[in-house]
């Protein structure tokens, strides 16, 4: 199993890209002040306090049962979440509904952080730097790509709501990750060793 098939699937995409426009977005289309739209933009940022470990800690926990598969199911679920919210939420015309949507997608996004990284040591584990370097560019091209979206429309809710539609499409590449029964077995082996020499380092 190699990087490539996480490659083009980063969540922070559209983290950043949000973090970049939330509270322009709030005050233009809700007519909120600047200091309010941006105390309701900053708790989507809020959310990578917990939401982050939250996915990684998800994805160790649906390991323990299915495995390397359990992970990849996991990703695929947290990103059609977030697409969906992020669908919702660029369909809010009411100030309150639009900020529980930011932030319930927001969850999802943070938490598909956590569970794409959660991912990362199992991909090639002799280049562990070179997966995780690829797969955060990924998530800086995909804001710039957002921002030309962004700049080609010309209208913010319509295209968050294209970036909902695209997120919700790219979970099948997480989906599409699949390893060989020989990765499974080794990575198996490895975690019942350090298992059984966490229980004898307590003992």
């Amino acid at each position: 199993m190699k990087a490539g098939s996480l490659r083009d699937r980063s969540p922070d995409g559209v983290e950043i890209f949000i973090h970049n426009i939330a509270a322009s977005y709030y005050v233009d289309q809700f007519g909120l002040t600047l200091k309010a739209a941006g105390f309701a933009a900053g708790s989507f940022g809020l959310l990578a306090l917990f939401a982050r470990a939250l996915g990684g800690i998800a994805s160790d926990r649906v390991a323990r049962s299915w495995g390397l598969d359990g992970r990849t199911t996991l990703l695929f679920a947290l990103i059609i979440a977030e697409g969906l919210g992020l669908l919702w939420f660029s369909q809010m015309d009411a100030v309150a509904f639009a900020i529980l949507a930011m932030v319930t997608f927001g969850l999802f996004t943070h938490m598909a952080c956590g569970a794409t990284y959660a991912l990362v040591p199992f991909i090639d584990r002799q280049a562990l730097g070179g997966v995780a370097g690829i797969i955060g560019a990924g998530g800086n091209v995909g804001a710039v790509a957002a921002g030309f979206l962004m700049k080609g429309v010309g209208d913010a809710p319509e295209t968050l709501a294209i970036l909902g539609v695209l997120v919700t499409a790219s979970a099948l590449c997480a989906i599409a990750v699949r390893f060989s029964s020989e990765h499974k077995t080794r990575e198996q082996l490895l975690y019942e060793q350090a298992v059984a020499q966490r229980e004898a380092a307590a003992a």
